[in-house]
Order: C-alpha cells, then structure tokens, then sequence
C-alpha cells in the first residue's frame, strides 16, 4: 500500500505544487488508479515525489506502512517497489538493443547472469514483446518503446507501476494495445497508476480515480462518484468520458465500457 499524509510540495516558498494531500493507494478496488487533472495540476510533480525523484516538503510518504527514507539504500529500495514509465519513453531508454536496456537495473543489482536472462526472456513474454528482444531501440515505434520502459521496472519485480499519459503519441491501434496491456497487468496483480487526459481512456482503464487541482485531491472515488459530476471536471478543464455522457443524456446505465454498452443495448439500437 502507498499511503500519503499531509504531503506538500513547493520548489519555492511562494507557490504550493501539492498542498496538505492525505491519501491511500493500493485498498481493495484500487487495483488500477487514475491521477486527472488539467495541466499544471500537480500530476507529475505527485509521480516524482512517489519515486523520491522530489522529497516532500511537508508531511510523509509511507509505502507498506514504512516512511520512505531518502539516503541512497532507501531510494534504491523504494525504485524496487515503485517504478515510472514517462511520457516520453526515451527519457529513460539507456541502451540501444531491447534486452540490454531491460537487463540494465539487474546489472546494477549484480544479479546472476543466468538469472538476467531468464528475467528478461519472462518479462518480454509478458508484454508480448519478446520478439523484439534483439531489436535496436531506433526501429522501435512509440508503443514498443513504452513496452520496453515498462519491461525494464517489471523485471526488478516493482508491485507499483506509474505510467505517465500512457497513450501520448500513439495512434489508435497503440492506444488500444496499451489499454489491453494495461487490463492484462491489472488482471495478473499488478498495481498501476496512471495520469493522462484522455478521459474515455482513463475510464474503461481505471478503477479508482483522483482529480487534483490546486494542489488539493478534489474528488476521489469510482466512475460514478468522480465523472458524475460534470461541473467539476469542466472546472478543471476536463471532460466526462463519452459514456458518461450518454449515460446522462439517454437515461442508459453507467457501463463501465463501450463493449459493455453494445453488447447490452444493442438489441435497442
């Protein structure tokens, strides 16, 4: 579990990134977490300071009810646990074939080469990519690359994955992809937590959900408790997924997908 209590975060003394946020991560229902809010929200400065890339200015970050502890062996065990995929994949691809940049954070933990090997061989099986084990970076298309950041936190074993606007860049075929991966993972234990603007994609992905603005958790919850309310997601610059709104307008059911929606209504239309 990751818990946050009364986290603050500022790189200056004059303007509050994150301010006084108390929050549980990782409770029953919480297996995929959705971060919104519009840019400038807070959503990238919450992921680093999740990571230990920022230290909290205020309050405290627990992970399995233990604070985070900022020396050197405590940031290295908590990138075990917590790992971030970026935006922009190549911020953190070192390497360039595939099974070298997934093996790069064993090495550094002085693992077995045998074990290395059967570590990256399981991960790329995983995620489906294993026939790109020998592929050089450069070929690879977005969606590739994101599955190879993803495959270098998997393979240390990290039980939290954040990935940042996870769709960014590709088309709809990759974001469907990424959808489906992500639904594998969850299905398979895996922790996730995830920020992006595109609602529909957060929505059929998502099974508990955080709006931040003004460095504040405005609304937590499940679908209905957080998309229901469209006045506050169009404060804060944001959009009800599409079935939402059809939900409200037509009087339907709040599916929790489009193949849900047809597969049940589509007798009506």
């Amino acid at each position: 579990m990751i818990e946050l209590k009364h986290l603050s975060f500022s790189y200056d003394d004059k303007h509050q990134i994150l301010d006084d946020i108390s929050l549980k991560l990782g409770t029953p229902g919480q297996q995929v977490v959705g971060i919104m809010g519009h840019n400038g929200a807070g959503k990238s400065t919450l992921f680093l300071n999740l990571v230990g890339e920022l230290k909290p200015t205020a309050g405290q970050i627990l992970i399995d009810g233990q604070p985070v502890s900022y020396s050197k062996k405590g940031l290295r065990d908590l990138r075990r646990k917590v790992g971030i995929v970026f935006q922009n994949s190549d911020q953190q691809i070192f390497y360039s074939v595939v099974k070298d940049d997934v093996a790069f954070a064993l090495h550094n933990l002085k693992v077995a080469p045998a074990e290395i090997d059967t570590r990256v061989d399981q991960v790329l099986k995983k995620l489906d990519i294993l026939p790109l084990k020998e592929r050089p970076i450069q070929y690879l298309s977005g969606g590739q690359k994101k599955r190879v950041a993803i495959a270098g936190i998997m393979v240390i074993g990290s039980e939290w994955i954040l990935l940042d606007e996870p769709t960014s860049g590709l088309d709809p075929d990759g974001r469907q992809r990424m959808k489906e991966l992500i639904q594998q993972l969850a299905a398979n234990g895996q922790h996730i937590i995830l920020s992006s603007h595109d609602m529909d994609f957060m929505y059929e992905v998502c099974d508990y959900f955080c709006l931040l603005g003004n460095g504040k958790i405005l609304k937590q919850g499940g679908r209905q408790e957080v998309f229901a309310d469209e006045q506050l997601l169009r404060e804060n610059k944001l959009e009800q997924p599409w079935l939402v709104k059809i939900h409200q307008k037509l009087g339907l059911p709040l599916y929790d997908s489009e193949q849900e929606l047809f597969s049940k209504e589509g007798k009506t239309y």
